[in-house]
């Protein structure tokens, strides 16, 4: 394969990566119109295009694969691009799975709706509701998101910098899925769950799926920091990306 004929192969894959990423951030947003709006029809969208994501994931490990193939020797960079491309594949499909993971809870919590002021606890000197919480996971939402489309910008210009400090901003969506998490359990822990389950028999089911969609929230975060990984590594060809370019010989 011709150097010009194997640059264009690249770019070519590399616009795949990016509409991969672009069709995982628009599940993304939609699911989570979909949770604070409860548009179920919204929701079944994200499902049924998630086997869009699926197939151009396969689409680039199989681009990737053949010319891995197809192309030897490469060179450095060429090599950990490919070997790379499989790896941010995998993490950008299971981001996508998230979002279309999200989009099901909220299918299966639609007949256990409860009434405005449902599951209200003072824990503390702190008034915690389901809308509280509601908005608690919106926000670690768009945290998770502002990550995801970082991370594309940071991989469409090949910025390492900025990789780098998406990896370490992935605590801010950690802190905040935390403290949502602690919300909901407070909800539910001892003494307060008695009367809530007395008057919502459901409460405990809808506690326990909004936890579900926080914690695929946070994965999603999770997903992308492992793509800027795969970035620096492309890039610089270090596995360490908490090491600054002032530690590099």
């Amino acid at each position: 394969m011709a150097r010009s004929t194997l640059d264009r192969e690249l770019l070519e894959l590399d616009s795949q990566i990016q509409r991969l990423g672009s069709l995982v951030d628009d599940a993304l947003e939609k699911s989570l119109e979909a949770l604070a709006t409860g548009d179920m029809a919204q929701a079944g969208m994200v499902i049924e295009a998630d086997s869009t994501i699926d197939s151009v994931r396969k689409t680039v490990e199989e681009h990737a694969i053949r010319l891995l193939t197809m192309q030897q020797p490469l060179g450095g960079r060429d090599l950990r691009f490919l070997t790379s491309a499989l790896a941010i594949a995998g993490d950008l499909e299971r981001a996508g799975d998230g979002a279309a993971g999200i989009a099901q809870i909220l299918l299966r919590m639609m007949p256990l709706r409860a009434g405005e002021g449902a599951s209200t606890q003072t824990v503390g000197d702190t008034l915690i509701s389901e809308a509280s919480a509601l908005r608690g996971i919106l926000e670690l939402g768009r945290e998770a998101r502002r990550v995801l489309q970082g991370t594309m910008k940071a991989f469409a210009e090949r910025d390492v910098k900025a990789a780098r400090y998406i990896w370490e901003e992935d605590d801010v969506v950690d802190v905040r899925y935390h403290l949502v998490r602690h919300d909901l359990m407070a909800m539910m822990a001892g003494a307060h769950a008695i009367p809530t389950l007395q008057n919502d028999a459901k409460a405990l089911q809808r506690v326990t799926y909004l936890l579900w969609i926080a914690h695929k929230l946070e994965r999603v975060a999770d997903h992308c920091t492992n793509v800027c990984e795969r970035l620096v590594f492309t890039i610089d060809g270090e596995n360490d990306i908490t090491a600054s370019s002032a530690e590099r010989p």
